[in-house]
């Protein structure tokens, strides 16, 4: 799954270059996500998401396996934003509430770097909170994106070990799932994968 799904314009946070950047978070809808059918969760997450999300686990490109919250059944739907670009569900994933920013590598010895998607609007220099200010300091609100984006990493990589031991163990099994709708369509999801209950007790 793409680390970057609705990141236009990702580029690293540079406090010369992002002198006097603000965040506009009240201008921040999400429309930016309208078209992601899934996002990646973290095992903390698992019991706030599981009430308003399917959970299932996906196996990527690079064979690892990983859990995401399923948000529509069509490529490019989610079920979740409304014309209004509200989210209608009372728990938003981390993935999801990170936007517009994100960690990336890029940092020197393989670290990740603080990045940003400078195409949102709601990043600017004219109103909102101030993340850098004219002397490039970070503020407290730049601390606390920061902060977040650390223990979002920190989480995702915690999730990805256990999820890793589980796969050597075998106890994922494949499954596919049909939906009807009341209109008279059929869509059938495939390549998911569950744990098997049987094996894992």
């Amino acid at each position: 799954m793409n680390t970057f799904a609705f990141y236009r314009k990702v580029v690293a946070l540079n406090s010369e270059v992002h002198r006097n950047l603000k965040f506009a978070a009240g201008e921040v809808n999400f429309f930016f996500a309208r078209d992601t059918t899934a996002v990646l969760l973290a095992g903390v997450e698992f019991a706030e998401a599981g009430r308003e999300y399917p959970i299932v686990f996906i196996r990527g490109q690079d064979k690892q396996m990983r859990p995401v919250a399923l948000l529509g059944v069509r490529n490019g739907e989610n079920l979740f934003v409304d014309g209004q670009g509200k989210w209608d569900a009372r728990y938003i994933p981390a993935f999801v509430r990170r936007y517009p920013f994100v960690m990336a590598d890029g940092g020197a010895n393989g670290q990740l770097v603080v990045c940003i998607d400078e195409s949102c609007p709601a990043l600017n220099a004219k109103h909102g909170e101030l993340l850098i200010n004219a002397e490039g300091k970070l503020e407290p609100r730049m601390n606390e994106v920061m902060q977040f984006l650390q223990n979002f990493q920190r989480e995702f990589v915690r999730t990805e070990a256990i999820t890793r031991q589980l796969d050597d163990l075998g106890l994922f099994v494949q499954q596919g799932a049909r939906f009807d709708t009341p209109a008279g369509e059929t869509f059938q999801l495939n390549d998911f994968y569950l744990i098997d209950e049987a094996k894992f007790g």
